[in-house]
C-alpha cells in the first residue's frame, strides 16, 4: 500500500495545494494526516475543505485539540458543519498496515492537552526513542509536531534528514518524524517495499 503523508499544515493552503497535487501524481492509496491543521483560523475553512476533498484521514495535533474536544454546541456559531465534521473525524492515534500514526511521540497521551503541548527537544537519544518503542509494538511509528524529517531506531537517530528516500531495514523498529507541509514537505511510504520518499514542494519566494 502507498500512503501519502502530510503533517503540520497550519493553514498553509499554498503548500497544501502543492502537496496534494504531488501526492496525486504518486498514485497513493490513502492520504494520512499527522495533525496540526490549524493555525489562527484565518484560512481554516479553506484548508479543511481541501483536506476533506482529498479524503484525508488521520490524527489531531496540539493546535487542533479544541475543535476535536470542546462540546459541539460551543463551536457551531464559529465554524461550518463541514469543518466540524472533518475535525471531529480525526483520532488521537491511527493504525494502518501495521504502522502507527500520532502527532506527538507515542509514549505521550494525545487525549491530554498537557501531553500534546509537551516539548523537551527532539527525540534524539536512545532513551527517548526507547520510550516510544516501548509504548507500542508497531514496527514503524510516524509522528509530526517537529516540522522536520528524522528517523531513529532503538540505537538512536540515524543519519538521514529527508534528503533522499529511506528504505527501512526489516530487522529494526523505527520512530520517524515527517516534514511539515508548512515547510514545503509531504511524503509517500510504500508499506510493501518499506520505502519512505520525502517530496519537496516548497514555494520559492
Amino acid at each position: 500500500m502507498r500512503l501519502g503523508l502530510i503533517t503540520d499544515v497550519h493553514e498553509d493552503v499554498d503548500h497544501l495545494k502543492r502537496s496534494l497535487e504531488a501526492l496525486q501524481g504518486q498514485r497513493i492509496d490513502r492520504l494520512v494526516l499527522l495533525g496540526d491543521v490549524c493555525h489562527m483560523s484565518e484560512r481554516l475553512e479553506e484548508t479543511v475543505a481541501m483536506l476533506a476533498e482529498a479524503q484525508a484521514e488521520g490524527v489531531w495535533g496540539n493546535h487542533d485539540f479544541g475543535l476535536c474536544d470542546k462540546p459541539i454546541n460551543e463551536l457551531r456559531d464559529d465554524y461550518s458543519a463541514g469543518l466540524l465534521r472533518f475535525m471531529r473525524g480525526l483520532a488521537p492515534r491511527l493504525e494502518i498496515e501495521g504502522c502507527l500514526f500520532t502527532h506527538v511521540e507515542p509514549w505521550l497521551d494525545p487525549t491530554r492537552l498537557e501531553d500534546l503541548w509537551w516539548f523537551e527537544g527532539m527525540p534524539d537519544t536512545p532513551a527517548r526513542v526507547g520510550q516510544s518503542l516501548a509504548a507500542y509494538t508497531n514496527r514503524v511509528m510516524f509522528i509530526g509536531h517537529f516540522h522536520r524529517w528524522f528517523a531513529a531506531t532503538a540505537e538512536g537517530p540515524i543519519e538521514w534528514r529527508g534528503e533522499a528516500p529511506l528504505v527501512l531495514r526489516p530487522d529494526c523498529r523505527y520512530l520517524i518524524g515527517v516534514g511539515a507541509v508548512c515547510e514545503g514537505w509531504c511524503g509517500v511510504f510504500d508499506t510493501d517495499q518499506a520505502r519512505l520518499t520525502p517530496i519537496n514542494v516548497r514555494v520559492k519566494s
